[in-house]
């Protein structure tokens, strides 16, 4: 594959994905006087926060929150509500903001709407990647950070990777693969097999697939007197909601307010949606042609999506086999005209899908359910430090016996997250294995098992990583070697210079 001449002008790296890690990479290579050009798949920057994550997953230890992820993006936050200190729930359109700004003071040269597609877009020589296609020619540089959701950069690379749920024999985790006996189970649905239920997979206990957790969208709601009505969807059919009708009875709850998030979000009198119950905004099953579809089935993908969340808020609102007092409540909530303005889908309404889980690096080392327990939770090569419950969503829904619905893929079988130790997340899960590509580096669909990612999968934790690989990439280029051959005292001190956390007193706790 030839680079032309006419090509844009070289920069010292491109990063493919406006994400809160690729902006956290951008701002510190920025940092180090370097270059970068970013391409955004979407038409938006700031990932899942600007699309509808605004109830932000922190870590149950608050003091892990560090570097430029705490003191310029939630603290920028914060900043734009003129509080003094970091924001954890806040409005999208405040955090898209946010993110241009940083953006802008990283120099960064932002190229939306730019998807790859697969190799034929990505040019490899040996061990390097060289360039990257763009609608403007042919990009080079001489590092890449993959800070996509899909992982898009990496594969068409030739990085390894995986997709779903690998077997428990693999890795030795308890928690690994097919999880019957974790799942939620329900009864009195009658019958059980209709949309989105699907078949039991039959499979043994502990057996790996290629399945992923599910996706959504993360509503966001307004009820100001302005607020735009539920829309109804194109192909609307309440049937589809059958089971939704069945838990509202059962469970006796009473309106749209019994099931949207509590917490509001101020100001602008918002609320966040989010699963909610055992029938909800999730869709489990959609989400598995995801990771390794084209962007054709992807699109695909994100229109049944959102044709489910909008046709459950459209038959909460509207359908006549609730009462008028359910109805009425539904209606008190509507989509806000100030968010979302040109979104696909309709004013209101998210742009972005919540891809909870996509591709998973190969790297040179793997995070699986070791390493965020003791002993295994201190790292010799730590770029940050995390802790937040092993939460991984439904996977699928299958009926069994004549009643019962089978929500399989949590890792606790109830309402609460398997626990873990505060754990230290070391640099090698950030790029390949020795032997494998050279100049790339991976925050978000870093190097872990299904069971490792479902801990640190938070938008906070992928900022840090991506400030890691930012550094990663500055340091190859300054000395030329192989990001394997990373000098990692010089990594430390140059996190580190910008508030990077890399060690807390509570991992040595009852260690001496």
């Amino acid at each position: 594959m030839e680079v032309r001449d006419s090509a844009p002008e070289p920069v010292d790296a491109v990063i493919y994905g406006a994400t809160l890690a690729g902006i956290m990479a951008a701002l510190r290579l920025r940092l180090r006087g370097l270059r970068s050009v970013i391409l955004e798949p979407t038409g938006h920057v700031g990932g899942i926060i600007a699309g509808g994550l605004v109830k932000t997953d922190t870590p149950n230890v608050a003091e892990a929150l560090a570097g430029l992820t705490l003191s310029r993006f939630f603290a920028g936050i914060g900043a734009a509500y003129g509080s003094d200190g970091p924001r954890y729930r806040f409005e999208p359109k405040i955090a898209e903001d946010v993110a241009r700004a940083l953006l802008a003071e990283a120099g960064a040269t932002v190229l939306t709407g730019h998807r790859l597609h697969g190799p034929a877009d990505v040019e490899v020589t040996g061990r390097r990647i060289r360039a990257v296609r763009t609608a403007r020619g042919w990009q080079r540089a001489g590092f890449f950070i993959d800070a996509s959701y899909e992982g898009d950069l990496m594969a068409a690379a030739g990085v390894p990777y995986a997709v779903g749920r690998e077997p428990r024999t693999r890795y030795d985790e308890p928690l690994a693969g097919f999880q019957p006996v974790q799942a939620y189970r329900r009864r009195s649905f009658r019958p059980n097999t209709l949309y989105p239920v699907g078949v039991d997979p039959k499979l043994p206990e502990g057996e790996g697939d290629e399945k992923t957790q599910a996706y959504n969208f993360r509503g966001v709601l307004s009820v100001d007197a302005d607020r735009l009505p539920f829309p109804k969807p194109d192909g609307y059919d309440p049937a589809r909601y059958t089971y939704l009708a069945q838990l509202l009875a059962q469970r006796g709850i009473t309106g749209l307010s019994s099931i949207v998030t509590e917490t509001a979000l101020l100001p602008g009198g918002k609320y966040q949606t989010n699963q909610a119950l055992f029938i909800g905004f999730d869709l489990p099953g959609a989400s598995w042609d995801y990771p390794d579809g084209s962007w054709a089935r992807r699109d695909a993908v994100i229109a049944e999506q959102a044709s489910w969340h909008q046709g459950m808020l459209y038959w909460l609102a509207s359908d006549p086999s609730l009462s008028e007092t359910f109805r009425a409540d539904a209606r008190r909530f509507g989509l806000p005209p100030d968010e979302f303005t040109d979104s696909p889908h309709g004013p209101g309404f998210p742009h972005a899908l919540y891809i909870r889980e996509g591709r998973r690096l190969l790297g040179a080392h793997v995070l699986t359910q070791h390493d965020l327990l003791r002993p295994g939770n201190t790292k010799a090569t730590a770029v940050c430090c995390w802790k937040y419950g092993m939460d991984s969503h439904i996977v699928q829904y299958y009926a069994e016996g004549d009643d019962t619905i089978v929500g399989e893929g949590t890792l606790s079988g109830t309402e609460f997250n398997p626990p873990v130790d505060l754990y230290q997340i070391p640099a090698e899960v950030l790029f390949p294995a020795r032997g494998g590509v050279q100049n790339i580096a991976v925050p978000l669909c870093f190097s872990a098992s299904h069971v490792g990612y479902t801990s640190p999968r938070m938008e906070p934790n992928y900022g840090m990583l991506g400030e890691a690989c930012g550094e990663l990439a500055a340091q190859s280029l300054r000395t030329g070697r192989p990001v394997q051959d990373y000098d990692y005292p010089d990594l430390a001190a140059a996190l580190r210079e910008h508030g990077s956390v890399l060690t807390l007193p509570e991992l040595h706790a009852g260690t001496g």
